[in-house]
């Protein structure tokens, strides 16, 4: 767990029992204690961000590659039922028009070409050791957790609008699209491909909408142009169920407290800022 984010474990639910083991994915011991009596494996680690990544790129080499290796040949070890790999769409690189999984991958970040790597790992352990593994590859993830992240386009524009911060945009950036994902929609991708015999070896793109940053002064949106085909997971019977609008509005209640005039105008005054940033030269 990155940063010592123990804040994301306080919202479990109190009718579940839960097990919280700290460890580091690169270490043996750690991960024989974690999969001791384990029948599915979400792998959800990993170092993030792809910007930071050109100045980390070591450490997110040796943690998503060599770390990610270790977790898959734990869950072969440990003979696991199930094993779902959490990947990005930043494996694609630049790209224009309809992405599908078929696509030719040219990542240009650390982050990205790591987390293809690891991919790698795991469909190979699927065609040599028959593993039955799925590779999710999810747009961005954004609204609201207890473990919020702010370093995403969604959810920083919207704490930004808030807080009354102004934004800077690319003019050239305001047409461009990149695939968001709701952070429960993810949640019901990993548990939607838990229960599927049918996935294994196989990748999904998982998308809730692709948005430009023009579409994000409404609902507060990003940039680089592409957008995710999830035509193949949704043939499965998989749709996200949240829309952007939802995720920036759970995110604009949390910060109701610092708009003037209080929650109850959060839907009309937080696009200004917005706006106003947008049209500022």
């Amino acid at each position: 767990m990155s940063k010592e984010r123990y804040v994301s474990l306080m919202d479990l639910p109190s009718s579940k029992k839960f097990e919280f083991i700290e460890g580091d994915i690169r270490k043996g011991e750690d991960l024989g204690k974690a999969f001791r009596d384990i029948e599915m494996v979400v792998d959800l680690a990993g170092i993030t961000n792809a910007p930071l990544s050109f100045e980390r790129k070591d450490l997110t080499f040796d943690v998503n590659v060599n770390g990610g290796r270790k977790v898959v040949d734990y869950a072969l070890k440990y003979e696991v039922e199930k094993f779902v790999y959490s990947s990005t769409a930043s494996v694609y690189g630049p790209t224009k028009g309809i992405v599908n999984e078929s696509f030719t991958c040219k990542p240009i970040s650390p982050y990205g070409e790591s987390k293809l790597q690891a991919e790698q790992s795991c469909l190979a352990a699927v065609e040599k050791h028959g593993l039955d593994a799925t590779v999710l590859r999810l747009g961005t993830v954004y609204g609201y957790s207890i473990g919020i992240r702010f370093d995403t386009v969604v959810d920083r524009f919207t704490y930004l609008a808030c807080s009354g911060a102004p934004l800077t945009v690319w003019e050239s950036a305001r047409t461009e699209k990149r695939p968001y994902l709701h952070v429960a929609d993810a949640s019901d991708a990993i548990l939607f491909a838990l229960g599927r015999p049918d996935t294994k070896g196989e990748i999904y793109n998982v998308v809730g909408e692709n948005a430009s940053v023009d579409r994000i002064t409404e609902v507060i949106k990003q940039q680089v142009s592409y957008e995710l085909d999830e035509t193949k997971i949704a043939r499965l019977g998989f749709r996200p169920h949240r829309t952007m609008v939802e995720g920036v509005r759970e995110v604009v209640e949390r910060f109701s407290s610092l708009l003037r005039g209080g929650p109850r105008k959060v839907r009309e005054m937080a696009p200004a800022p917005l706006m106003k940033a947008l049209s500022e030269p």
